[in-house]
């Protein structure tokens, strides 16, 4: 998501009117973090559901937060489990009107691709990368990957295995450039394509999967945040996701055009992020 609230100066007064504790250090939170510092704006405390995260010195439980930071105003960082965290919150003993939410953050205007892409966090999208090539074995000779940008799935290939990046600009003199938002696709036939990060945020998303799967020989593997798993529109929106495909009908997808599904699983680099791996129906 991008920040860039459209009233800077009233979200400074809103959130100096209390102590402030930030509540869900993902990726969010780490950016309202940077904002804040950058800002002036102090933070009394960082609290996290996550134990793993809570041995940090700086981040504290819930409950210690309700101990210590009674009359503080909680904003919570996190689009994915807002309401979860938010009747959390309310359970703590904390008033409506002390519980703020990420949105303060988010700019009016719509968000694409576009406005995140130079923000990318490449390190989360290296770790989806190398799950998703444990899939790949000997039988795939030739790989296309929709979406490439910095091609760590390239890396992850074994020698002799042919590999075709496509993307909208060109990060290296291998690229082939395409706007897949044109719904034009280049003429690319492989044992296997990668759609990693992709589907989500593009609007021809049907479009691309049914040229795909026409063109890929034995596996598709591919990535996408589903509903069941992300269900607040406006959130999806901010994170420039413009399709809302539940799981089933996300699988159906690909059914409809000959491939079937053969093992998916949550991403190791975001636990809400589903991986897939379709292959062609043999009948």
């Amino acid at each position: 998501m991008l920040i860039k609230p459209k009233n800077p100066n009233a979200l400074k007064l809103r959130l100096a009117e209390r102590p402030l504790v930030l509540f869900g250090m993902g990726g969010m939170g780490q950016k309202i973090m940077e904002y804040c510092n950058t800002n002036g704006i102090p933070i009394a405390c960082y609290v996290d559901n996550s134990a793993e995260k809570q041995a940090a010195k700086a981040i504290i439980s819930p409950q210690k937060m309700r101990e210590n930071y009674p009359n503080s105003n909680v904003l919570i960082s996190s689009a994915i489990y807002f309401n979860e965290i938010k009747r959390q919150v309310e359970l703590l003993g904390f008033r409506p009107e002390q519980i703020l939410s990420y949105k303060m953050f988010l700019p009016e205007e719509k968000i694409t691709w576009l406005d995140l892409d130079k923000k990318a966090n490449w390190e989360r999208m290296k770790i989806r990368a190398k799950q998703l090539s444990e899939w790949i074995d000997e039988s795939v000779r030739s790989v296309v990957d929709y979406g490439a940008g910095e091609m760590f799935f390239k890396t992850l290939l074994s020698p002799g295995v042919e590999y075709f990046p496509v993307d909208y600009i060109r990060r290296s003199e291998d690229t082939i450039l395409c706007d897949l938002n044109s719904g034009v696709f280049p003429d690319l036939h492989a044992d296997a394509a990668v759609l990693a990060g992709l589907l989500d945020i593009i609007a021809t998303a049907e479009t691309l999967i049914h040229h795909v799967c026409m063109t890929t020989k034995h596996k598709i593997l591919a990535s996408y945040m589903t509903l069941d798993n992300f269900s607040d529109i406006e959130a999806r929106r901010a994170s420039a996701y413009v399709n809302d495909f539940t799981e089933q009908q996300f699988i159906d997808l690909f059914a409809r055009n000959g491939f079937v599904l053969k093992a998916r699983e949550l991403s190791l680099a975001h636990n809400v992020d589903t991986l897939f791996l379709f292959e062609r129906c043999r009948n």
